[in-house]
């Protein structure tokens, strides 16, 4: 991907627009209380130092060894055929409520009946639906306004993109050529608080224009304009202007639909879940987001584990295979699958597969220090280091009284700007992945589901 070197500019409106001691938790009945590691314990574990996003965090190994299961046969699948199918433009990016999404969904359940997984009796279907809002932003539209009043329309993803708007917005604006104004260092967000302001400002960025459009700040304030530098000489001589027409972000309220598949195991009071969200940023006009890493990676291995899991006589506990959809918008994916399943087990134990497998980046474990047995147990099987960081979206809506959950994640996808870059724009697409780190991690998750899946949830520590 070729990197730009951006900076910001400013172009004003010509317009108006509208105490330390421990205490212990005593398990309540009928739920398992988890466990959280002593400082004095962390101490001796001998960390190395971590560097990026998790700034103050570290990387700690486990000391436990990894898992020695083998299976005894091959498997002629790859997580390379699922990944290309999902980041295939008939499926426009999978973004929450489109009609790609749906077919994609139609397309998980059609593999995990190939794969040889079951319905969960408890749904008696592939898919379960649920109420969801979802944000979505239209194509916008912008015009070059040359001195004789002549408009030619730029073309979207070649020549400009913009970051979404909250709100329907058409202005005519011109660079401003007062350096009181602007400066190459001004925050985004100050330079757009005051959009609606007939005296406020509106940023532009030089930059790389066919990064699609982020979704996921629909409901946020105005970002920035982008252009390419050839738009951005012209629209610096006198009488040049832009003239922007910018869609309102809608909320579409409808339904949808997780794919959850599921295999029994020999203690059906607990439950393994394996999680990956399928849904993506989409399309908007001609611009696709693929969502390759974002995460069809995830996808990709969570069947690739169903195959190898679905051939194995083995299984200590149930485990149930969920393909998310809306974690993009606040997650009420998981969150409706996990309120359907909390009374059915009295433990649940949930992994959830997340931006992996980005060439020549580590992977590692995330979760909370509450999670610790789980992390640890999962970490050293995979022969995994693990990060003691919090992570939001799928994992946080398995964290009831009795269960446990952590990610499967990178952190370059936070702290490495050529990978961060990527997330919800046109360049995340297949080429990007190590799809022989999927196939491994998938063998290895598998084969620690077999032997360490039903290992129990601990009483834990609190320290305050």
């Amino acid at each position: 991907m070729k990197k730009s070197t951006s900076f910001l500019l400013l172009f004003l409106l010509m317009c108006s627009v509208p105490s330390c001691r421990p205490k212990e938790i005593p398990p309540t009945k009928g739920t398992v209380a988890k466990e959280r590691e002593t400082p004095a314990k962390l101490q001796k574990n001998n960390p190395k130092t971590y560097k990026g996003s998790a700034a103050g965090k570290l990387l700690w190994p486990t000391g436990i060894p990894p898992v020695q299961y083998q299976f005894n046969r091959t498997i002629e699948e790859t997580t390379e055929t699922y990944v290309r199918e999902l980041t295939d433009p008939k499926y426009q990016g999978r973004s929450g409520g489109s009609e790609g999404n749906c077919k994609a969904a139609n397309w998980l359940a059609e593999q995990f009946e190939q794969a040889g997984l079951l319905k969960l009796p408890s749904l008696n279907s592939w898919n379960q639906n649920y109420p969801t809002t979802v944000t979505s932003v239209l194509p916008g539209e912008a015009f070059l306004i040359a001195p004789g009043g002549t408009e030619t329309k730029l073309v979207l993803g070649k020549e400009w993109i913009f970051r979404a708007s909250p709100e329907e917005i058409d202005i005519t604006v011109s660079l401003s050529t007062d350096p009181m104004l602007y400066s190459e260092g001004n925050a985004i967000w100050d330079a757009s608080e005051n959009l609606r302001s007939s005296t406020g400002k509106l940023s532009l960025t030089v930059g790389e224009v066919s990064d699609g459009i982020n979704y996921t700040n629909a409901s946020g304030n105005p970002s920035r304009i982008i252009v390419t530098e050839n738009i951005y000489e012209q629209l610096k001589q006198e009488g040049y202007r832009i003239h922007l027409r910018l869609p309102d972000a809608i909320d579409e309220h409808g339904t949808a639909s997780n794919v959850i598949g599921y295999l029994p195991g020999k203690d059906s009071s607990k439950a393994v879940v394996l999680g990956a969200n399928f849904d993506g940023s989409g399309q908007c006009g001609s611009l696709l987001m693929p969502g390759a890493y974002n995460n069809a990676s995830g996808v990709a291995t969570l069947i690739q584990t169903a195959t190898w899991l679905a051939k194995s006589t083995e299984l200590p506990c149930d485990v149930i295979f969920a393909a998310f959809n809306t974690e993009d918008h606040k997650a009420n994916g998981s969150s409706s699958f996990s309120d359907h399943l909390t009374a059915q087990y009295e433990q649940i134990r949930m992994i959830n597969l997340k931006c992996i497998g980005w060439k020549e980046k580590q992977l590692t474990v995330y979760g909370a220090s509450s999670e610790a047995p789980l992390r640890k147990s999962l970490a050293g099987g995979l022969g995994l280091p693990y990060v003691d960081k919090e992570m939001g979206g799928d994992e946080l809506a398995f964290r009831k009284d009795n269960m446990s959950s952590v990610t499967l994640f990178q952190d370059a996808c936070l702290s490495d700007p050529e990978v961060s870059s990527v997330l919800n724009s046109t360049h995340d697409v297949a080429e990007n992945l190590d799809f022989a780190m999927l196939d491994d991690i998938a063998k290895k998750l598998a084969a620690w589901v077999v032997e360490r899946g039903d290992e129990p949830l601990v009483s834990y520590v609190v320290y305050w």
